[in-house]
């Protein structure tokens, strides 16, 4: 059994704004991306690093794994149109065995701690598939038609958050299933899971997990850096 860290950043991180995809936008001494390599490079459990990326954007990832010594760097795979061609672009990039483990997790997320990642391979390792999670610190109301429905038991709400990991064997038995249900948009792997009929266990994340998507997010991750002094 061998565990692959995918990297995923097929977006070009429009709604951030401005031309530089938020991925190589640059936070404290390195770019977006490179938090994300290094965190799973330092980790002693992860073997390979697998990115996803716009063709446009191979050469520059491959530059960054060099200039910043990732030896744990595979490969760079293209992106898809959305993020359940991008995931499967990248288990198809690969002969894995059907054991192996396979985490993947947001580039725009920099700040994942390495005792998230192992508890990920942990949970994974026994049951097949896990998901990181904090609870919701907000009260969340389902509005329809501009109109408030109901507010939901806040007890049970939690923000998701990556990596999401799984054994090879159930992320494309998922995935293969969803497929011939014509099922193409999924925003994240654990629906799939979940739809083909599989248990995911939950990993508490951080609240400093952050997705780096609107200018004030990487204004956050900016004085996140200074804060935790990273």
């Amino acid at each position: 059994m061998a565990t692959y860290a995918i990297i995923l950043a097929g977006g070009t991180g429009t709604r951030l704004g401005g031309n530089e995809p938020k991925q190589f936008l640059p936070l404290g001494d390195k770019p977006v991306i490179t938090w994300s390599l290094h965190a799973f490079e330092n980790h002693p459990l992860v073997d390979n690093i697998i990115t996803v990326l716009p063709a446009s954007y191979h050469d520059r990832i491959e530059n960054i794994s060099r200039e910043y010594s990732i030896s744990k760097y595979l490969h760079t795979v293209k992106g898809g149109d959305t993020r359940q061609q991008s995931s499967w672009n990248a288990m198809q990039s690969y002969t894995f065995d059907q054991e192996d483990i396979l985490l993947f997790h947001d580039a725009a997320r920099p700040f994942v701690y390495s005792d998230i990642i192992t508890n990920c391979i942990i949970m994974t390792g026994k049951h097949g598939a896990a998901g990181v999670y904090v609870p919701a610190i907000d009260t969340i109301t389902e509005i329809r038609e501009e109109t408030v429905q109901r507010t939901l038991d806040r007890k049970l709400l939690h923000y998701t958050q990556t990596p999401q990991s799984f054994k090879y064997s159930v992320i494309t038995d998922a995935h293969m299933k969803s497929s011939k249900e014509g099922v193409t948009g999924a925003t994240d792997d654990i629906s799939l899971v979940r739809n083909a009929g599989y248990r995911v266990y939950a990993v508490e994340g951080s609240y400093t997990n952050i997705k780096i998507t609107t200018q004030h997010d990487y204004k956050m991750a900016q004085w996140l850096c200074e804060q935790l002094e990273l």
